[in-house]
């Protein structure tokens, strides 16, 4: 049991769209070490996360009403690894020098989220 808490990642979801998050949620469930411990619509509701609860690893959509994820990045003292999850592939230069773990576009491919949370687990191990 041990060794599984410490394989473990604990996943925020911020994303404005409910069927985003939905989608998300389905498709990390996959992944038997990812356990969800919150979700976002906005960065409001993510601080107030963040402030109660360990994080490793934050799914994050770049333009919602009220502040974007780079916004929010840039608020946090304590920044978990960070994934960004959004339509627009015009960000990956900006994600790519905020130090994001890994950039993805929607619809999220399964294949593709999988090699970002081996990317965090890796993090965690190395």
């Amino acid at each position: 049991m041990k060794e599984e808490q410490e394989r473990e990642i604990r996943v925020l979801i911020v994303d404005d769209e409910r069927l985003a998050r939905v989608n998300l949620r389905g498709l990390l469930g996959e992944h038997p070490y990812v356990r969800i411990v919150g979700e976002a619509r906005n960065i409001a509701e993510a601080r107030q996360i963040l402030d109660e609860t360990p994080v490793d690893l934050i799914f994050l959509d770049i333009q919602m009403p009220g502040g974007s994820g780079f916004d929010l990045l840039e608020a946090l003292e304590r920044r978990p690894h960070v994934v960004f999850v959004t339509a627009h592939d015009h960000y990956v230069t900006q994600a790519s020098a905020s130090q994001a773990l890994d950039f993805l576009l929607k619809p999220v491919d399964p294949d593709r989220l999988g090699e970002s949370l081996q990317k965090a687990l890796s993090y965690r191990e190395g």
